[in-house]
């Protein structure tokens, strides 16, 4: 500092531009007042606040902090269920541009900014979950969020930020990625419904990992991966191991499902049995396979059968990993084949839904049309009747009155 000032006066009295000088020249109001630098104090003021703490008012600070917080979501709640749920229509229009310009964002950070793309799923990530869990918490389906595609997406971001050292980890989200997720929106027929929240976020859930993972181990160079990702160097991965692969993800599934059956199957049965909440299980065995033999066992084996089942379904789909593992080529065939898989369904939803809709609109507008000709048939038969019933009913009175006037005529004479 005193260096500096130094050189700030020996330019000001040769006749230089000082610092001094140049913010006069930007501000000469904000110029005149003496500036004086004055420290951060903000340490030390929480330093002197910690020590005079006291732990018995720790419960009370966290009670107050809950309530705020509480109140925070409740003044938030009324407009997010306005937008999410009355005004649908309005959200379909913003939110179809935001997917266009998103996809060409991934596209864009894929091919020019591969080492950002991580960034880019972890801000979307964020940016769609709440959402999500807003949305299915309202429609009592939040049990849905403890499915394994969700916990395979905490554990890429749990590799990407806190262990991108681990290998078995970095292998794990690999094989989870393209094996069960890049599977499921062929099994589940995600679609890709550009206007529609719920159907976007889920075609991210499932295919924007498994881009990510490719993007880290065919997309960046040697140099970052060991600097940025270890795990995924060709020092630390450089082949696939089946074998091992298997034990890992089939621990890690193993994890999984023990919390999901603890909190989800057990601790919350009552509400799952009387309908209250809905889950992946449940929705399978009352709606796609209510007629299933496996259904109709006693309990639990309907429920053991569709872990072991899933079980298998996960290591059949990780079979292939090793292709795309070592061949880059193969991976992004793979991932341009789920790509359209994810399109394909979209439009399906489109044409069968709208076009559907339309068909039916049309169908009811054409009946409508032809019940009102029938009736307006039917009013002009019976008004042509009324005609011809008054025109003969005058033409008897006449009658009448002629023969009245014959007779009176008659008689006169």
């Amino acid at each position: 500092m005193t260096v500096f000032a130094d050189d700030e006066l020996k330019n000001s009295s040769s006749g230089g531009i000082s610092l001094s000088n140049l913010f006069e020249l930007l501000d000469p109001i904000a110029s005149s007042v003496a500036s004086v630098y004055v420290t951060n104090n903000y340490l030390a003021r929480a330093k002197k606040k910690l020590k005079t703490f006291d732990p018995s008012d720790k419960r009370v600070h966290l009670d107050e902090w809950k309530l705020k917080l509480l109140q925070r979501v409740k003044a938030l709640d009324k407009p997010l269920h306005t937008v999410l749920f009355k005004e649908d229509s309005r959200l379909g229009k913003l939110f179809y541009p935001f997917t266009l310009f998103t996809i060409f964002c991934i596209g864009f950070v894929m091919g020019k900014f591969p080492e950002w793309f991580h960034v880019l799923y972890t801000f979307l990530f964020f940016l769609l979950m709440p959402l999500r869990f807003y949305t299915y918490y309202k429609t009592n389906n939040h049990y849905y969020l403890a499915d394994l595609c969700y916990f395979v997406n905490f554990l890429c971001l749990l590799f990407i930020w806190c262990f991108p050292d681990s290998v078995h980890l970095y292998q794990t989200c690999f094989a989870f990625t393209f094996g069960s997720l890049s599977f499921a929106v062929i099994t589940w027929r995600n679609s890709l419904v550009i206007h529609s929240l719920d159907k976007t976020t889920s075609c991210f859930i499932h295919i924007m990992p498994t881009c990510t993972m490719y993007i880290i181990h065919h997309g960046i160079s040697e140099e970052l991966k060991s600097i940025r990702f270890p795990a995924a160097s060709m020092i630390a991965s450089k082949s696939w191991n089946l074998k091992k692969n298997i034990i890992w993800t089939s621990l890690y599934y193993l994890v999984w499902q023990s919390l999901y059956h603890y909190f989800i199957t057990l601790r919350k049965s009552s509400k799952i049995k009387s309908g209250e909440r809905m889950t992946s299980f449940e929705y399978l065995t009352t709606h796609q396979y209510k007629n299933f033999w496996v259904v109709k066992l006693p309990q639990p084996w309907p429920m053991i059968v569709y872990t072991i089942a899933q079980y298998f379904y996960q290591l059949a789909t990780m079979l292939l990993c090793g292709i795309w593992f070592n061949y880059r080529i193969a991976a992004i065939v793979f991932l341009t084949f789920i790509f359209l898989c994810a399109a394909h369904n979209g439009a399906t939803y489109y044409i069968d839904y709208y076009g559907k809709r339309f068909e039916k609109e049309v169908e009811k507008l054409r009946n409508e049309v032809e019940n009102l000709q029938q009736q307006l048939k039917s009013s002009g038969t019976n008004s042509a009747l009324d005609n011809c019933s008054m025109t003969s009913g005058y033409s008897i009175i006449d009658t009448a009155e002629s023969s009245d006037r014959s007779s009176v005529n008659s008689k006169n004479d």
